[in-house]
């Protein structure tokens, strides 16, 4: 009888937490369910592609298209943002060292950033067939980038990466939970950033992936709707909306010919 009460007392605070969470910052009731979802559900660090993310061989199988697409932002690659000005709470893991971490985000937190989608129309096409994807942007390492350790906070997603530029000389690598992964050209690889994980690009190149979030598929189905809702609820934060705005490249990463001169008579 007494666990019972206890119990009782434990969900009553639970739900005036998450109450009063809603009217403050939506966005960060996430992190309550999040922990639920520790609680009930486990997985490795590393997970299937196929069993997870079937749609991926469409990224993976037109990865040359995306990259072709890539290479010419790239040629303007100081207009594309560094993470911390798009996401100002990203500094104390993208700006520790000199080293650049851009990002040019399609879509973030299922809102699509239209601007930066018309300068990538063939990759935004091949993002928009895919349901469940949340966010998804080119993630831009500059030479001897560190992202320190550290875990990502919602569960309810997969995080994806499809490799499109990768140094040849050196060693560029995550390791996530543990388990150690070299980036390849056209290869790609889900994984739960919910466990530490670090990146190094040890080489004087740079390293760019395809970075999405997707929804997780293999929550038990009591939590999917929650997990929809939850997300949805991430849109109601000014912090986020703010993201999606710093996110816009300003600039026409195209560059127009040059009119010919005209010659003298």
């Amino acid at each position: 009888m007494i666990i019972l009460e206890i119990l009782a007392i434990f969900l009553g605070c639970f739900f005036l937490f998450n109450l009063i969470l809603y009217f403050v910052e939506p966005s960060l009731i996430a992190i309550t369910f999040s922990l639920v979802l520790r609680l009930f559900y486990k997985n490795p660090p590393m997970v299937d592609l196929e069993k997870h993310f079937s749609k991926h061989q469409l990224l993976k199988d037109n990865w040359r298209t995306i990259q072709e697409e890539l290479i010419e932002l790239l040629k303007n690659e100081n207009d594309i943002p560094k993470f911390h000005e798009v996401d100002k709470i990203q500094k104390f893991i993208a700006n520790k060292d000199q080293a650049a971490w851009r990002v040019f985000m399609f879509k973030a937190y299922g809102n699509w950033q239209e601007g930066n989608c018309n300068k990538a129309p063939k990759t935004t096409s091949l993002l928009k067939e895919i349901p469940g994807i949340t966010t998804a942007m080119f993630s831009i390492l500059g030479p001897q980038k560190h992202i320190p350790p550290h875990n990502g906070f919602y569960k309810g997603v997969y995080r994806y990466h499809l490799g499109l530029i990768i140094p040849k000389l050196g060693e560029c690598y995550i390791i996530n939970g543990g388990h150690r992964y070299d980036w390849k050209e056209g290869e790609d690889i889900l994984f739960d950033d919910t466990y530490k994980h670090a990146v190094w690009n040890k080489t004087e190149e740079t390293r760019v992936v395809l970075f999405c979030d997707i929804f997780r598929n293999d929550l038990p189905k009591i939590f999917q709707p929650i997990n929809r809702w939850v997300y949805g609820l991430r849109e109601k934060s000014q912090r986020l909306k703010n993201v999606l705005k710093n996110a816009e490249v300003q600039v026409d990463l195209k560059k127009e010919p040059h009119a010919p001169t005209a010659t003298k008579a």
